[in-house]
């Protein structure tokens, strides 16, 4: 008799049946296995941590350097200003303006002290094209990070100008403690001797 022909409740495919394919006990036991061994590493480790482990760094690591200590501007630019100068110092064109034979970095030293402390927002012309754009002030680095930082800039890249010093930096701060919005943008700054 062929299929069609039996009656439509014999036609019918059978029902699913829980436990037909039931998950495997191997699968259950490496389970069981691996969340007991989890529960053992975290409570062995919780309690006795070795310094061996992982960042034995304290919060100190993390505070500003000490008064003798010397500040790395290469360091200060790979964490501050590498992400949008680029670590070649050559920016991006038409986004973040470059620093390698930029008039900016290697001409007044007030003015790049000037442009760490407030940043600026609007248009700058630098090797002529016109960036307008902003960039963040730094004026939470110390006097000595900014003075590493730009004295970096100032003889990477190609460049090739004086070092500038954190008593310059700190004079900068002085003179312009009150100021609370970025420059804006290259006419602002050209007032900046």
């Amino acid at each position: 008799m062929k299929r069609d022909e039996l009656p439509p409740r014999q036609r019918e495919n059978q029902d699913p049946d829980e436990q037909v394919r039931p998950i495997p006990r191997l699968l259950i036991a490496m389970l069981v296995i691996g969340v007991a061994w989890g529960g053992w590493y975290l409570a062995r480790t919780s309690t006795d941590v070795s310094p061996l482990l992982g960042d034995a760094r304290t919060v100190a690591a993390f505070t500003a350097p000490a008064a003798n200590a010397r500040v790395d501007g290469a360091q200060v630019y790979a964490g501050k200003c590498a992400a949008c100068h680029q670590a070649s110092g050559a920016g991006l064109v038409g986004i973040f303006p470059p620093l390698a034979g930029s008039s900016w970095v290697t001409g007044s030293e007030q003015r790049l002290v000037q442009i760490l402390l407030h940043g600026i927002q609007g248009p700058i012309e630098v090797l002529e094209i016109t960036y307008n754009g902003l960039m963040p002030a730094w004026k939470m680095l110390s006097n000595e990070e900014l003075a590493a930082v730009a004295t970096y800039v100032r003889g990477a890249f190609g460049n090739q100008a004086s070092a500038i010093s954190a008593e310059l930096v700190a004079a900068e701060r002085a003179a312009t403690a009150s100021r609370v919005t970025p420059w804006a943008g290259g006419e602002a700054l050209e007032a900046v001797k």
